[in-house]
């Protein structure tokens, strides 16, 4: 099988170069001839909830997924921590649409697949992150019932958008500050490596794959498995290929 896995894009709106890079992965002829295509999370810098606005905000993206859908690819999307409370998003679109086959369209916490006979499991990654309780602590009230009904029943979308658009200079900062030394990515890349560690004692799996650590790497573990990231997407211009069970990075050209 082959698989086609990108994740933390972070498209802030329509024409930005997240939104184009995100387009022409999805565009890209290896990325066409996948039987899945993995969006493992924070493909979006703010998503939340149902709002229709969406679809005309991205729609050069919704026209791409119509088309690869139409084609018979198979797409998994896993929420971030970015875009997330969406379920409801998804199935208004397939309402709308109701000539594609959303039994092609999969949303989840995590996947698991198995290739070539190795097991496969593919999420967001934060779950999985060691440490970091501030970040749970934000996770688990996000992630709540209130919250979720909340965003899905009364959150307005204009809110969103102007959050969206305060915390856009904000982040744009942060990322220039933060990839601009590999130094200070690595305590990140060890805890990272530590937690899929501890995640393998576990769960038997010969490939993770993971994203939300923003940083990039193709761990082979001593203990028989592979961790794979693609970091921040914007900065790597990379996806992550799986084909019969081999792991690679491919560039987005």
């Amino acid at each position: 099988m082959k698989f086609s896995i990108i994740s933390d894009v972070h498209v802030k709106k329509s024409g930005d170069s997240a939104e184009e890079l995100l387009i022409r992965f999805l565009s890209t002829s290896d990325v066409e001839s996948s039987d899945v295509i993995f969006l493992l999370g924070d493909i979006f810098d703010l998503m939340i909830g149902p709002h229709s606005q969406y679809f005309l905000r991205f729609q050069n993206f919704f026209n791409k997924i119509e088309k690869l859908l139409n084609k018979g690819v198979k797409i998994c999307y896993v929420e971030g921590n970015h875009d997330f409370h969406i379920t409801k998003l998804y199935q208004s679109y397939f309402k709308v649409h109701s000539h594609l086959d959303n039994s092609n369209f999969k949303m989840a916490p995590f996947f698991e697949f198995q290739d070539n006979g190795k097991k496969i499991y593919l999420a967001h990654g934060d779950d999985i992150e060691l440490g970091n309780p501030q970040y749970r602590a934000f996770k688990s009230l996000v992630t709540s019932k209130p919250v979720e009904l909340f965003a899905n029943y009364l959150m307005p979308h204009f809110f969103i958008k102007s959050l969206g658009e305060f915390s856009s200079e904000q982040s744009r900062k942060r990322n220039n500050k933060r990839y601009s030394t590999e130094s200070d990515l690595t305590p990140v890349k060890e805890n990272f490596r530590k937690s899929v560690e501890f995640f393998h004692e576990t769960n038997a799996f010969e490939i993770i794959v993971l994203g939300h650590s923003h940083v990039k790497d193709h761990y082979v573990s001593r203990n028989g498995f592979e961790y794979i990231n693609n970091g921040y997407a914007q900065h790597t211009k990379t996806y992550i290929s799986i084909v019969n069970g081999n792991v690679c990075f491919k560039d987005i050209i």
